[in-house]
C-alpha cells in the first residue's frame, strides 16, 4: 500500500531566504543574518507541530520540536535528515522558525532550481508518518499531473490572493488532505 499525504505546509522562498540557504544572509557587522525560515506562530504552530512531532531540547535548554525528513539527494536517492522547529526569539516574538536551513542537506544542500518561476519549500506529511521536504516551482504547479491537484490549487490560489494585495505578502500556508481545510497567509 502506498502512503498517502495527509498534510502539507508551503512557504515561498524569496531572495532573502535563498541567501539564508547559501549562508550569505549576514549583511552587517553587527551580527544577525539568521539562517532560518520563519512562520507566524499563531497560525502555523498547531500545524507545524503535526510535522515536527518529536520534542527535544535545543541550545540553551530551550524546548524545541524536531522532524526526521526524507528528501532526494543530487542522484535522486532518498535520504533522511533532521530539521528543528524553534519557538520565537525575543527579537522576533511572533515568529516560530525552522532553524539552520543552510546546514540541512534537505534545504541548503539541495538549492532550488532557477528559471522555473517562483519557488516554494514544501513539508509533506504522509499517513505512514513519513515527512518529505521538497521544492515546488510555479511553472510545474501550473502543469497538470506534476503535483497533486490539492497542492497546485492551494499554492496557486494563495499566489492570486497575494497578488490582490499588491504582492506584499510572502505566499505561505497549509492544506489538510484529510478534511480538505487549508489556510493561505496572504488572505
Amino acid at each position: 500500500m502506498t502512503a498517502r499525504p495527509v498534510l502539507f505546509v508551503y512557504k515561498e522562498i524569496v531572495s532573502g531566504d535563498l541567501r539564508k540557504l547559501l549562508a550569505e544572509s549576514n549583511d552587517s557587522k553587527t551580527g544577525g543574518g539568521a539562517r532560518d525560515l520563519r512562520l507566524p506562530w499563531k497560525t502555523f504552530r498547531p500545524i507545524m507541530w503535526q510535522i515536527f512531532n518529536k520534542e527535544d531540547i535545543g541550545r540553551g535548554g530551550k524546548k524545541i520540536r524536531v522532524a526526521d525528513v526524507t528528501y532526494l539527494d543530487a542522484d535522486d536517492k532518498p535520504r533522511r535528515t533532521r530539521l528543528e522547529y524553534w519557538p520565537p526569539t525575543a527579537s522576533r516574538p511572533t515568529e516560530d522558525r525552522i532553524s539552520k536551513i543552510h546546514a540541512s542537506p534537505a534545504l541548503g544542500g539541495q538549492l532550488p532550481k532557477t528559471g522555473k518561476g517562483r519557488v516554494f519549500v514544501l513539508l509533506i506529511k504522509f499517513d505512514d508518518g513519513t515527512i518529505r521536504c521538497e521544492y515546488a516551482y510555479e511553472d510545474e504547479l501550473k502543469q497538470k499531473g506534476v503535483w497533486a491537484t490539492e497542492v497546485s490549487n492551494a499554492i496557486l490560489s494563495c499566489m492570486a490572493s497575494a497578488a490582490l494585495r499588491n504582492g506584499t505578502r510572502t505566499v505561505q500556508g497549509y492544506y489538510n488532505f484529510t478534511d480538505g481545510t487549508g489556510h493561505c497567509h496572504a488572505d
